[in-house]
């Protein structure tokens, strides 16, 4: 036995049996399901490829959520949508008949769809079969062509952003635009070639790249597995922006740094609420990302809303049991500031 190997052991679970009578038989609080890319190809029943295409827009989409710090599920095509607000089909989730009418449900039940790139079209990728709109025609020539959107996209200025992978050519038959897609001058290749990495936009209206509608919003291009890619902050700011739309009330909110992570459980036996937070900057080396300092934050501000029926009781933070001083304004939404945060800390929301 290596003494030094278990001492090391033997500290971390210290730390987690301290956390653990917080963390015993919970359940995830949500608001977004995002349904999974490698379960919607297995389950496809029209499609032969299964998981021999690669995938990496559910990483992608893990990403730009936990980034965003949104509660989210990853799910299958056998879960309970109504247990969520916004549904999130990523980049190429085919949709057959059986899948279509589970989200037809999902929408007239007041439920939002978030749908990108090729997500949508049947498996034969020749027919849309969701009401998102719009019409598609296609696949565009170009690549890669332009978004220029309208509105602002966090902190960057308005410009017109380079969409490297593929994007779909469509028109709005019922929603309207967020955006407007553009072509460069001419596909670079040895005959039309630009000394650099794509050829500049030719700054005219090629059609929506953007769309919403009563159903959700529509993205002409694999924003999830791009980002998973390359991180191009304007694939993140378009999802931002679109679930600003579709979810403006989200069940949490907080002012963590992007690469802080805030989840919130319920624990039914115990009647109260856990609401996790966590904050490493780690740092790539050779092939490994390794956490080696842990940056401590201050005066963390975090706010919830919680269902109707939820009374608080009273608010601290485990295990030290400290009290947390909150405040709940008119809308029911409460808010608490949290001190100190040390890699992970923990607030508990108790019921009455």
């Amino acid at each position: 036995m290596d003494e030094a190997t278990y001492a090391l052991i033997g500290s971390a679970y210290a730390e987690v049996e301290a956390k653990e009578p917080w963390c015993r038989s919970t359940s995830s609080v949500a608001d977004i399901a995002v349904l999974s890319l490698e379960a919607a190809r297995e389950a496809c029943p029209d499609t032969q490829e299964k998981n021999e295409r690669t995938n990496l827009a559910d990483a992608g989409a893990v990403r730009i959520l936990t980034e965003g710090h949104y509660l989210y599920d990853i799910v299958d095509v056998d879960a309970d949508l109504s247990r969520y607000k916004v549904l999130i089909l990523p980049d190429e989730v085919s949709v057959w008949s059986k899948l279509r009418d589970a989200i037809n449900i999902f929408t007239a039940n007041g439920g939002k769809v978030l749908a990108t790139g090729c997500s949508g079209l049947n498996a034969a990728g020749d027919t849309f079969m969701l009401e998102m709109g719009l019409e598609w025609k296609g696949t565009n020539p170009y690549q890669p062509s332009y978004f220029h959107p309208d509105f602002s996209p966090g902190f960057l200025l308005p410009a017109s952003f380079v969409m490297y992978g593929e994007g779909q050519l469509v028109e709005l038959n019922g929603g309207h635009s967020l955006g407007r897609r553009e072509n460069p001058y001419f596909n670079r290749d040895v005959f039309t070639f630009s000394s650099h990495l794509h050829t500049p936009s030719a700054g005219e209206d090629n059609g929506p790249g953007m769309i919403e509608s009563q159903n959700g919003i529509y993205i002409a291009w694999n924003v999830f597995g791009d980002y998973a890619d390359n991180g191009h902050l304007i694939l993140k700011e378009m999802v931002i922006h679109a679930l600003s739309r579709l979810l403006p009330r989200p069940s949490l909110s907080c002012d963590l740094p992007a690469q802080g992570i805030a989840t919130l459980q319920y624990q039914a036996q115990e009647n109260r609420y856990i609401n996790h937070l966590l904050y490493a900057s780690p740092v790539l080396k050779g092939r490994v990302e390794v956490i080696e300092d842990i940056v401590p934050l201050q005066d963390v501000d975090v706010s919830l809303r919680l269902p109707a029926s939820a009374t608080i009781k009273r608010v601290y933070m485990a295990p030290s049991m400290e009290e947390l001083p909150y405040k709940t304004d008119e809308y029911g939404e409460i808010k608490y500031t949290v001190p100190y945060l040390e890699n992970h800390q923990m607030v508990v929301l108790e019921l009455v």
